[in-house]
């Protein structure tokens, strides 16, 4: 068995057994301690209320930081939960609490390629009550927990050059190395941006970042 398909033993494991007021995973953020990572559950039939409740809420407070922008309601973030993560082998999300119990912001991992090693920040989202500095350093636990746990040695992020974010994730550690234009079309239950490297004069790009972790 490989280090890699270790890892993704675990990952997949993590996801079948997470439940609603059950996490077999918790992630220590800071020293002393300033707040702790679970995996949000996906399991169909075992979902967190108020995990879905927040995940809604802050969606729709930063609908233009996504490349997928919709009004979110919860029966929508539930089945995308229990349905699109939940069977993705290469994603899932965390949910930052605070030593008081409050949610104050989800971290997550994506595009994961297991025989790369190569795995990206996904969904980082702050509920706006977070702490300075807490999202940051939250960040910075997940991905040293990738890297040393699952042993993804890639670490990457994509994120649009229209969002303010960029500086956030250049303060984690974070380094660009390409970006892409993204063009905009209307669908039925909002706009979609893809990505278009022959985009001529195009207004936002895709842009990608590699971590350089100490």
């Amino acid at each position: 068995m490989t280090i890699t398909s270790s890892g993704q033993q675990l990952f997949t494991a993590l996801k079948q057994t997470t439940r609603s007021g059950h996490s077999p995973l918790v992630l220590t953020v800071g020293q002393p301690l300033r707040a702790t990572l679970r995996p949000v559950a996906t399991v169909p039939g075992f979902l967190d209320a108020l995990d879905v409740t927040l995940l809604t809420q802050w969606r729709n407070q930063h609908v233009k930081s996504f490349l997928t922008e919709f009004v979110a309601n919860e029966p929508q973030t539930a089945q995308w939960l229990s349905q699109s993560v939940h069977s993705n082998n290469g994603k899932m999300l965390f949910m930052v609490d605070t030593p008081q119990g409050e949610r104050v912001g989800h971290v997550g991992l994506g595009f994961i390629d297991w025989n790369k090693a190569y795995g990206e920040a996904d969904a980082i989202v702050s509920g706006g009550k977070s702490p300075p500095g807490l999202m940051k350093e939250a960040l910075q636990t997940l991905m040293r927990w990738t890297r040393d746990v699952l042993s993804l040695k890639i670490l990457a992020v994509r994120v649009r050059s229209d969002n303010s974010a960029i500086e956030f994730y250049r303060k984690v550690g974070f380094e660009e190395f390409k970006r892409i234009a993204i063009v905009a079309s209307a669908e039925s239950n909002g706009v979609v941006w893809r990505e278009d490297p022959k985009a001529v004069a195009a207004v936002a790009y895709l842009v990608y970042m590699q971590l350089k972790l100490a």
